[in-house]
């Protein structure tokens, strides 16, 4: 159930239609404002206004029908990380349990009602402000839950952002235990084959030959790895749907960005031992043992 103006302050765009109005009251025919899965759902390929839509499920009396004056834009009520549900907006001054028997005012009766507001300033330090006109209506009435709509989101994202947190430490980890692997087995290698370098440059080999010859056993180690972790992503990736929002598990722009950032940090890990090699004396390497 909303009031006038709640889409304005929710900045909850009307696709088509009106906003319901103080005119859509207890007096007036019932209307409804439906959302766009809805809208997809039960009138695909049609213009849902001036649709009609029954809650009744008491087959004995005639049903109580609402016009569908209004299409908003889906909006995610209750998990931001999956899809919108269909829908209904329904006028609060024309629902006798927002109004109570009077048709006038709030029943008591009614269980909580959210007010929405949008301002121009630091929206916490209007609270006291909003519970004081609260009072000036109901001074029993009970306020809980002040919170801004920042606060909300932030909630909402506190558990996945946690999550989210300690794989992006792990894969941290991972990544410079990879590349100290990486250093450690080309710089290793590149001592051992210090007497074939030696042999090789006394044949004719240059520096650049050298540096290829280092350079392509680091890349090798790292085409190895990300094919080997590709295929270990796409079996474990699912169980990171749900801390996904806008990207799928199998998102082939993510692996390709991944593994040439891995072949990027394999590529300088070798430089080091790389330019070493380069600058090996000839005559030295050959007495190399």
């Amino acid at each position: 159930m909303v009031t006038p103006g709640y889409f304005a302050a929710m900045r909850l765009p009307l696709i088509r239609g009106r906003d319901v109005a103080e005119a859509d009251n207890v007096t007036a025919p019932g209307v409804v404002i439906i959302n766009e899965r809805a809208a997809h759902e039960y009138w695909p390929g049609e213009d849902p206004i001036g649709k009609r839509i029954s809650f009744d499920s008491d087959k004995a009396n005639p049903p109580t029908w609402l016009t569908v004056i209004g299409v908003a834009k889906d909006a995610k009520q209750y998990d931001w990380a999956g899809e919108a549900f269909p829908e209904t907006y329904l006028a609060a001054f024309q629902n006798h349990d927002f109004l109570g028997d009077s048709g006038l005012e709030a029943a008591s009766h009614v269980s909580y009602i959210t007010l929405v507001a949008r301002t121009s300033g630091d929206p916490a330090a209007l609270a006291p402000s909003m519970k004081e006109a609260a009072w000036s209506f109901d001074r029993n009435l009970a306020i809980s839950q002040v919170v801004t709509m920042d606060g909300v989101v932030a909630e909402a994202n506190a558990q996945p952002r946690f999550e989210m947190l300690l794989l992006t430490i792990f894969a941290a980890v991972a990544l410079v235990l990879a590349t100290v692997g990486i250093y450690g087995v080309i710089s290793y290698s590149a001592s051992r084959r210090t007497h074939e370098i030696g042999v090789r440059m006394s044949l004719g080999a240059t520096r650049l030959d050298v540096l290829l010859l280092v350079v392509r056993q680091g890349v090798w180690l790292a085409v190895a790895g990300s094919v080997t972790g590709i295929f270990g992503a796409l079996l474990l990736s699912r169980l990171m749907a749900k801390l996904l929002y806008g990207v799928k598990p199998t998102d082939p722009a993510t692996f390709v960005a991944v593994a040439a950032g891995l072949g990027l940090v394999a590529m300088l890990a070798c430089y080091l031992p790389a330019r070493r090699a380069m600058r090996i004396d000839p005559m030295v390497a050959l007495r190399y043992e």
